[in-house]
């Protein structure tokens, strides 16, 4: 079974032996990690990009975008390290987790545009039509003193 991520990505951030003891040796633990921070990168760009583009299996790998690898290595090593000791996460690995969902809730508000691919104008499933927003608000504040 393929997967986004290749055994070859983690060099740059982690020590493939310590790997091995985050995941007890087992590649079942690896993958739902990476799945479950897929989903999480998923559920942050899929109103605006085509996810399933992003994370096709089929891909190259100097057409995958190296941030999405990175942010989701970020992302899998995090999970991997609460899993075993919740309470003492390494601070490295902390900040580079926050860091990647800030960059995550910044590109779903427009702030961040990557090089990432969008949906066609007519096949965006998140486009209601229309294009208007609903802008709420309330009367000026009015002072009863005379």
């Amino acid at each position: 079974m393929s997967y986004f991520l290749k055994e070859t990505d983690y060099n740059a951030q982690i020590r493939s032996q310590i790997l091995g003891i985050l995941t007890n040796d087992t590649e079942d633990t690896l993958h739902l990690a990476e799945l479950a921070a897929q989903e999480e990168i998923e559920s942050h760009l899929r109103t605006r990009y085509d996810v399933a583009q992003i994370f096709d299996l089929d891909q190259e790998d100097a057409d995958r975008s190296k941030l999405i690898v990175l942010y989701m290595i970020d992302i899998t090593l995090y999970h991997l390290h609460s899993n075993i000791t919740p309470d003492n996460v390494p601070e490295i690995r902390y900040l580079r987790y926050q860091r990647a969902m800030e960059w995550l809730k910044k590109v779903a508000d427009a702030k961040i545009s990557p090089n990432l691919p969008e949906y066609p104008e007519s096949e965006n499933p998140f486009d209601k039509g229309g294009g208007q927003f609903f802008f709420g608000g309330s009367n000026e504040k009015v002072s009863e003193r005379y």
